[in-house]
Order: C-alpha cells, then structure tokens, then sequence
C-alpha cells in the first residue's frame, strides 16, 4: 500500500521507498512504447490549396501578446463530463463511465511484455466520420444546462500540445482540421488513417496497468476514459478533451450517484449505456513506466507541458527491472505544474496568441473550416479542407450545438452550421443491456514511449 497523508510536491511509494528516481523519456508521452524500428505508415491525404503560413519567427514577442489575451495561465478549471469507449466490433460508450482504479500489488511480480497493435487515436478509429461526436453527447447528456454560445474553443490534448511544441521550436510534424460550428471553433486532430495503427508495441505500458489499475466491475470491458474539461486560458473559454489513465480512491471526497443521465435518443449508429460513476479531477493521475536505469532522469519535467494542459493533478511513475516493478512513486504534482506555468510565461503568452490567431482566422473564413499542418520545423500551413476531411460531429449535433445546446435533439434532415451533409449520419443507439463487450487490453529499453496527447488516445506510441 501506497502512504498516506504526504504534503504536495512529495513522492509517495507503493513499495520499496527507499530507493528515489524519476521517469523519463518520451516528450509529452503516455504509458507505452514502440520497437526501435522504422513503422510502416499509411501515406498521408492530400491537402487543399495553401492559404496562408505562419512562421515560428513571425510570432509576436512576449511584450506584444498581453493586451486583449487575458493572463498566460490557466482559471477556472473545472470538470465537466466523461465516457469509457467499450471493446468489441460495434461503437459503444458508456456514460459517465470511470477510469482504471489504482490498486497496486502487494509485493512485486514479474508481468508479461506488452505485444500487439493499438490504434494512434482511439476517437477517430471508433467514429472516423465524427470523432468529436461521443464527446459531445457525453457532454450534452451530463450538463444539461451547458450554453454551447460561451464555449470558444473545443480541442483535444493532442492538437494543443502540437501548438506549443510548435511555439518551443520541436521538430514534430502534425496536422489537424479546424471547423466553426456555432460560436465554438473546433480543432480535430488528424492521422493519415482513422484506425491507423502502432506496430511492434513492447514494453510494459498496457500489462502494468492492467494490472496495477485495472477497470471496476460496472465499466468492465471498457478500453479507453475520456475526459473533458473546461477552463479560461489567454481569454479563450475552452473546453479540453483527453484520456485519463487511472484515478486514486482516496482522492474521492464524496460519492456522486449519476441517476438523472439521459442517454441521446436511439437512432442506430453509436451505442450508449448508462454505467460507472463521475470521478472528480482532483483524483486523476498520469501513468508512465520506464527501465529502472533511467530512475535518476527528470522523467516528470518532460510531462509537465501536458500535464498543464490536461490539469491533471497526479502522476504515478513505475520502474522495472525486466519486467518486475519493485519502485513505484505516486506524486501529487500541482505545484510544479503551478511553478512551470510561471516560468514560461513567455512562451505560453506566444501560444496563446497563436491559438487566437487560428481561432480568429476561422471565424473569418467564408466557409469557417480549413487544416493546419506543419511539415518541417518553423511553419505553419493553412490549407483549404478538402471534402475527405472528417467533421467534428453529426448534422444533428450540429445544429444542436449552433442553437445553444439546451435544445432537444434536431431533426437529422436539418441544415448542419457546419454544413455536414445529414444522410451520411447515421446517429446514435442507447443500449440498456447490462452485459459488455469484454476487454482486451511500456516501456522498452530505448526510449520510445507514446503519449495519449501526442499522437492521441491511443497511448501507445509516441507521433
């Protein structure tokens, strides 16, 4: 058992605290990893014609991007919703849904190595037509009273860590879709493939949570907790999607009963079931493994950029020797994410703007939606979407989103705000069987590791 009753800042170890150290490794990575050789990548889609680029020279300095942004740091950050994604060959997610529970062992076991494939972004891979659309009837479903009119910016982890990677100077190429529907400009990440795949997994990643936080009775079966949040940053109201590894029951103060969820209508396409519970953000944590030769590494400095962006207050880091986990911290890291957001001050006040300039862009873009894509360090390109491009969410989400949000659900045949043709949705169907589809579910020696906000929800790779 892990202590108890330690101050912020401080490690708490599951076993063997005698011995200190840190992960590190992976840039804004997750729990897995990939073998240390060249995957075989689906070729990219073809962009649109070139609008326009922004080069990291041209950005404003730190002394021209505080007026009219608000402060370089986050407020008011608060839950909002969540949703489990279910295994097995139809789309299913359960509503709130629960993360993995941390539950370590007693004393140390050797665990299996990781093996097998995982898709780099579990939303697109399960609703590539709309992977925005299980988000928003989770969210709709569980703030009813939600005004979709003061929400400016509705992103995902992935595709805000790419902008400020892109504003620290990283080599990392990306590329995601941004579409206005209503007062809220949307940023929907992009792979070459929906269901592209990672290839030649090892590690620990996937068998040490399995084992040391495994899924609760009422959301077994599920693979995947999604999580979305809501708070100011440089004056833009967002709302931030991403995946949560596992949460600490210690850290729950209260129960919350989830009895007046109202499931979407049935209309066939996505099934949803009521099931797990909401678990408030205090109690999250971020998962990494990693060799115990690397115990001495600042692992957690490398985290703290997207710990910061997902407010997540915890973070459980596990090293092993071939496979055994006999060092486990478990850290409250509030204040170092306080203490980082201050020390780049400078840096987040350029992100910010850059985020603004995109937002504004598309506001005034005649058709409200283009692509961001950066290839090579320094640039940025706006191009125009082409017809391939997914959607962020249904014709009927959105019209539901454009009018406020408060509104029942829309006709299907109705015009979308983002002019999404309706006869290709196919909707949403709510299950109310109490069985689940079953489950089946990092690190390696070098240091390949992936990050749920790098290359999605996935979290097994590390593009």
């Amino acid at each position: 058992m892990r202590a108890r009753g330690r101050g912020h800042g401080e490690w708490r170890s599951s076993q063997n605290p005698a011995r200190g150290g840190g992960r590190g490794g992976r840039p804004w990575a997750q729990r897995g990893s990939y073998q240390d050789k060249p995957a075989v990548r689906a070729p990219s889609p073809p962009t649109g014609t070139l609008i326009e680029t922004i080069k990291h020279g041209n950005l404003p300095s730190a002394a021209e991007t505080g007026e009219g942004q608000g402060q370089p740091r986050i407020s008011a950050c608060s839950f909002l919703a969540s949703f489990n994604w279910m295994g097995g060959t139809h789309p299913a997610i359960v509503l709130p849904g629960k993360p993995p529970v941390w539950r370590p062992l007693k004393s140390p076991t050797q665990l299996k190595e990781d093996a097998g494939e995982y898709f780099r972004d579990q939303n697109a891979a399960r609703s590539p037509a709309f992977p925005f659309e299980p988000a928003i009837e989770a969210l709709l479903a569980q703030e009813s009273a939600l005004s979709t009119e003061d929400i400016d910016l509705l992103a995902c982890g992935s595709t805000l860590g790419s902008l400020f990677r892109f504003v620290q100077g990283v080599d990392k190429p990306f590329r995601f879709t941004v579409e206005v529907v209503g007062h809220t400009v949307f940023f929907v990440r992009r792979e070459n493939m929906p269901d592209e795949k990672i290839v030649g997994v090892r590690g620990y990643g996937h068998s040490f949570p399995e084992t040391y936080a495994p899924w609760e009775a009422d959301v077994k079966g599920s693979e995947s907790h999604q999580r979305l949040i809501r708070y100011t940053f440089a004056g833009l109201r967002c709302i931030v999607r991403f995946e949560g590894d596992g949460y600490l029951e210690d850290e729950v103060k209260e129960s919350s009963r989830d009895d007046d969820l109202r499931p979407p209508a049935d209309t066939g396409h996505l099934s949803v079931r009521i099931a797990g519970k909401k678990i408030p953000q205090e109690a999250i944590f971020d998962l990494k493994t990693r060799s115990a030769w690397r115990k001495d590494d600042d692992i957690l400095s490398e985290e703290l950029p997207r710990l910061w962006i997902t407010q997540i207050p915890h973070f459980v880091l596990a090293f092993h020797e071939r496979g055994t986990f006999k060092d486990i911290r478990v850290r409250n890291v509030r204040k170092e994410v306080q203490a980082w957001e201050l020390q780049n001050a400078n840096a987040l006040r350029k992100f910010g703007a850059l985020v603004h300039q995109i937002v504004t862009m598309a506001r005034d873009s005649p058709d409200g939606r283009f692509e961001v894509r950066c290839r090579e360090t320094g640039t940025l390109e706006i191009h125009a979407q082409l017809s391939d491009a997914p959607r962020p969410i249904s014709a009927r989400l959105c019209e539901r989103w454009a009018g406020g949000g408060n509104s029942s659900d829309a006709s299907d045949d109705g015009d979308s705000a983002a002019g999404a043709d309706a006869s290709s949705e196919e909707g949403v169907r709510v299950d109310h069987e109490d069985d689940l589809a079953a489950f089946s579910d990092e690190e390696t020696e070098m240091n390949y590791t992936a990050c749920s906000e790098v290359c999605g929800y996935c979290g097994r790779c590390e593009y």
